[in-house]
């Protein structure tokens, strides 16, 4: 047992499981794994130079992994500004919904649960986006993500009725999708394990900035220009990302022998790479490794050429997986089985629909007494969030601290659950959110400490969030897309609570509804004890039984 986390009886190797620390002691500077020298395998440097880089580079200069840094970090930057822009499209416009019911003569509640439909269009377009994806590489999916969001700001700014405005909304929402299943799996191709946590947090802290920043800006655009020209907008940024999507974000999608992959796999992969690195060297296009079992060549890609500029430029390199397209798009709904995505559907996928669906009453909770909030003041009151989800960031440095920590704890072992660690810190600070929140709007508390509660609820989910990306994404790193199609199907959930949640508030009160809400956010937390101490031997189950290595395709 490693640090409550059970092992596994059945497999020389858990997928997920890996060798992260192997430094015996600071003053020796000694690596070392099963009483083996690990010198040769490739490390982190400063501070990280006991950390094995996982997974393990190749020799090619094709590989993302050996990119300079300066092109991860760029790329990463304009797809998280980009994803801004996409958390910001969805609901910037609802401050103005008084407005909207007024000029198309309809309620708040149905207005609201309409609009709702580009929820559901996310959540079954994640696995059509996720299969092109898998198919046809992330590249191309995300320019034409970026093209259907041009495309249908343009189309709403110009829309003049709540149908027309409703049909830009489900089409642009097929165009968000990408962004909502790719991103992780492309920090998962680019970046090591210990780096992931922050550069997860910086693109979620993107994320919640659009959503949060995005109302809080969208409120006054309503007030002095109309609600349409919240979209005109969108439309001038996304045509400022196409170009810089096509001209500066390269495929990531690389195929590597299964030898680097330390993390996944049933056999130890370090074993066998050391026995390569032992006596081949890595300097050939093919080295051999032999164990009492097997012998079989590790194609290390040293005699591949680098791409040139105008060859990354090319929106589709070619097919990048033999599977077939329709089993990879129906994958996901097979993989929400695995306990580990259900535990992240569960968990994450419920707490961040609260998120979605609180931001669709704040109209509603704020613009009646005793608050009397004006379109511009319901719109600043995504301040809160803003300014939690900056504070927020803090969650990936820490989490990435906190598995390098307990992987030293652990011998050097890293396992995905380590992630979770800090989802107590979730728990504490979202139970005094939501039972607060609903207090205070229940007693009509003077505005300031529903606002900040609201933020609190922001700045609690940025440690849930960075857990449960970063744990399924080193739980099912090959398989990455699928995972996080699955886990948006979330998105049907929060469409459902859209229809309700204005008249569920209306006839119970927000103490009764936030008391519930808060009430489930204890129990998803709760979860994250029998995943920690099971989660290593569901992994196993997973990768060994026939109908979940179906289901991956293996």
């Amino acid at each position: 047992m490693g640090l409550g986390v059970l092992d596994d009886r059945h497999l020389e190797h858990v997928p997920g499981t890996a060798l992260l620390a192997d430094l015996v002691s600071p003053t020796s500077h000694r690596h070392q794994y099963h009483g083996r020298d690990t010198s040769l395998l490739k490390h982190g440097t400063g501070n990280n130079a006991d950390i094995v880089l996982v997974p393990q580079p190749s020799e090619s200069p094709r590989d993302p992994l050996n990119w300079p840094q300066w092109k991860k970090e760029l790329l990463l930057l304009i797809i998280s500004l980009d994803t801004a822009v996409v958390g910001a499209w969805g609901p910037m416009i609802s401050p103005g919904y008084v407005e909207m019911t007024e000029q198309f003569n309809m309620s708040y509640n149905a207005l609201n649960g309409g609009l709702g439909w580009a929820i559901f269009a996310i959540g079954i377009s994640c696995f059509v986006s996720n299969g092109l994806a898998v198919k046809y590489g992330r590249r191309p999916v995300m320019i034409a993500g970026n093209l259907m969001l041009f495309i249908s700001s343009v189309w709403a700014y110009f829309a003049n009725s709540y149908e027309s405005l409703l049909a830009s909304r489900i089409f642009g929402a097929i165009g968000m999708s990408p962004f909502e299943v790719l991103t992780t799996a492309i920090i998962g191709d680019i970046y090591f394990v210990h780096e992931r946590g922050m550069r997860l947090a910086f693109w979620g802290l993107c994320l919640t900035v659009g959503v949060g920043g995005g109302s809080c800006i969208s409120g006054y655009i309503i007030q002095n220009l109309g609600w349409n020209w919240t979209y005109g907008i969108c439309a001038i940024l996304y045509g400022v990302f196409i170009p810089l999507i096509f001209f500066y974000c390269p495929e990531t999608t690389y195929k590597r022998d299964p030898a680097y992959n330390l993390d996944l796999g049933t056999t130890d992969h370090t074993e066998e790479i050391l026995d390569a690195k032992n006596v081949n060297g890595e300097d050939t296009k093919e080295v051999t490794v032999q164990t009492e079992s097997v012998v079989r060549p590790i194609y290390t890609g040293a005699d591949e050429k680098p791409y040139t500029y105008w060859e990354e430029l090319r929106p589709v390199r070619g097919v990048e997986s033999d599977d077939n397209l329709f089993l990879i798009i129906v994958r996901p709904f097979g993989m929400l089985l695995f306990p580990q995505v259900m535990y992240g559907f569960i968990t994450y996928g419920m707490s961040t629909s609260w998120m979605v669906v609180m931001i669709s009453v704040l109209a509603q909770l704020f613009t009646a007494p005793p608050y009397n909030f004006s379109v511009s003041g319901v719109g600043l009151i995504s301040i809160s969030a803003l300014v939690a989800s900056l504070l927020g960031f803090v969650a990936g440095p820490l989490n990435d601290y906190t598995v390098k920590k307990l992987a030293r704890w652990n011998n050097g072992i890293y396992e995905p659950e380590f992630r979770l660690a800090l989802n107590i810190v979730t728990a504490i600070l979202g139970i005094v959110a939501f039972f607060g929140f609903g207090a205070c709007l229940e007693n009509h508390v003077a505005w300031p400490a529903p606002v900040v509660l609201y933020g609190l609820m922001y700045f609690a989910m940025a440690f849930l969030n960075i857990g449960i990306y970063g744990y399924i994404t080193e739980c099912h790193r090959s398989k990455a897309p699928e995972a996080f199609a699955s886990l948006n199907l979330r998105n049907i959930y929060s469409f459902g609570m859209n229809y309700f949640i204005s008249s569920w508030i209306t006839n119970q009160g927000p103490l009764q509804v936030f008391s519930i809400i808060g009430g489930i956010h204890i129990f998803i937390c709760l979860l994250t004890i029998p995943m920690w101490i099971y989660g290593k031997r569901c992994r196993s189950l997973t990768a060994r039984v026939g109908f979940f290595k179906k289901m991956q395709g293996n």
